[in-house]
């Protein structure tokens, strides 16, 4: 009796578990930078980002300067220069520093979209929000 209690417990806490999205079933971004993470104007630096994504979720990783929000950049996946590889989760950009950018502290926003254009739902801190990861920017004027 104690045997089939158990196995029923065991059976229930797994089927919890199976439909939790704390198991690493939900996408998550990490590792994004900006080579190099000091720049001056006129400098070329690589964003990168990696993604963890394995229902393929995401089709796209888009990047907003919170403090300019003109200034808009796509991420690409697809292995032309600077991603290394297509389809291997690291998406990336080579971007220009405009010769007239001020100097000071600026925030790169990147955000993972779906399919259809809406940014990734995730829960954090008990509330629905995109999903997205900040790039610290760095510009010093020479």
């Amino acid at each position: 009796m104690k045997a089939r209690i158990s196995a029923v417990a065991l059976l229930l806490v797994l089927s919890v578990l199976a439909g939790c999205n704390t198991l690493g079933r939900r996408p998550k971004l990490y590792d994004a930078m900006m080579t190099p993470a000091e720049l001056k104007p006129g400098d070329t630096a690589v964003v990168t980002v990696h993604v963890a994504d394995k229902h393929d979720i995401i089709s796209r990783v888009e990047g907003v300067v919170r403090e300019d929000q003109r200034i808009k950049l796509k991420l690409r996946d697809d292995g032309q220069s600077p991603d290394a590889k297509a389809s291997d989760k690291v998406w990336s950009l080579q971007v220009d520093v405009p010769f007239q950018a001020p100097s000071g502290s600026f925030n790169l926003d990147l955000t993972a979209y779906r399919s259809d254009g809406t940014p990734v739902p995730v829960k954090r801190e008990g509330k629905v929000v995109p999903l997205s990861v900040t790039v610290p920017v760095t510009i010093r004027t020479p």
